[in-house]
């Protein structure tokens, strides 16, 4: 599956789901998308809204 995230600076990143690390609730509502050591995401959808969304089912 892939998203697209937008980083600070406004420039788009498309991410394939299958090759993200970890994702992690983050205090505020939020959750932590890491894909590689220098390359991190706040995201506010839990995976379950992503996945309601685009219409798929992520297998554990």
């Amino acid at each position: 599956m892939w998203i697209l995230l937008t980083d600070v600076s406004g420039e788009k990143v498309a991410v394939n789901f299958n090759h993200v690390l970890s994702y992690n609730v983050y205090g505020t509502g939020t959750r932590i998308v890491t894909l590689s050591t220098d390359l991190t995401f706040f995201v506010k959808e839990s995976i379950d809204e992503i996945e309601t969304k685009l219409g798929i089912e992520m297998k554990s």
